[in-house]
């Protein structure tokens, strides 16, 4: 139960569907509030399948190109620390003129701000990791972590509203700080697999 409480967790604070509310709310400001929640759910819904379909088959593509998980591990760790870096210093920036709101529920909403490759590497190497009751596991914690962000994607309005845009980058800030530590953490167990 408490690996099913720390995966959900960490994958939603990786596919980071607070800090995507700002933005969403400025790609469909020209959206009707129930064109904007359907929108919301669909992103939200193509992110959990994108994500839950790199856990299942990402390691049979990373021993197709004879890639091991200490590789992963470092590799996703570098990029997350990356990501969170890049969400505590410069943000996230997405123009707002976006010509056709409906191109942006795969992209970029889908791909690659709630599906990224924090998101997808730390599936595959928690699923990777797991025995098979583990696994359910990480599925339900996927599907788990895409509900909730589906359900905060649907409320953007009325959270933006409550907050204020100040508050949900605030908020932000603090889920990267908790990103560095996941990196950090997965950096040191892809040297400590390389050295032995």
């Amino acid at each position: 139960m408490q690996r099913f409480l720390t995966d959900t967790i960490t994958i939603f604070f990786l596919m980071d569907s607070i800090g995507t509310i700002p933005i969403f709310m400025s790609l469909t400001k020209n959206v009707s509030p129930a064109r904007r929640v359907r929108m919301g759910l669909y992103a939200s819904l193509i992110a959990g399948i994108i994500v839950l379909a790199f856990a299942l088959f990402g390691q049979a593509i990373l021993h197709q190109f004879g890639l091991s998980m200490g590789a992963l591990r470092l590799g996703g760790g570098l990029l997350l620390l990356y990501i969170s870096f890049e969400m505590i210093f410069a943000g996230q920036s997405m123009h707002s003129d976006t010509p056709d709101t409906r191109s942006i529920v795969v992209s970029p909403l889908a791909i690659p701000m709630l599906a990224g490759p924090g998101s997808m590497s730390f599936a595959m190497i928690s699923f990777a990791n797991a025995d098979a009751v583990g696994r359910v596991g990480v599925v339900l914690a996927i599907i788990a972590a895409s509900a909730v962000g589906a359900i905060l994607l649907a409320l953007a309005g009325e959270i933006t509203k409550l907050l204020g845009k100040e508050a949900l980058r605030g908020i932000e800030r603090i889920t990267a700080i908790l990103l560095a530590i996941i990196a950090a953490q997965m950096i040191m167990l892809g040297i400590k697999a390389f050295f032995l």
